[in-house]
């Protein structure tokens, strides 16, 4: 049976690999960064829609009592 084979990595090689690691893990942070940010400005609008909703149907409710 033959002996398996042995892949050594050169300084380039591993430099290359370290970067594209690196790429990867950038491009992850970015969509993590960019899903937050879509959650958060939904959730910001979302609020705004609901309290201006509740504002103008008390301020009506009151108009409509007195």
């Amino acid at each position: 049976m033959a002996a398996p084979k042995v892949e050594q990595n050169t300084p380039e090689t591993a430099v290359l690999t370290a970067r594209i690691e690196d790429i990867r893990h950038f491009i992850t942070m970015i969509g993590r960064d960019s899903r937050f940010a879509a959650g958060l400005w939904a959730g910001i609008v979302k609020g705004l829609a609901i309290g201006l909703f509740v504002s103008f149907f008390l301020v009506g409710l009151k108009l409509v009592m007195y």
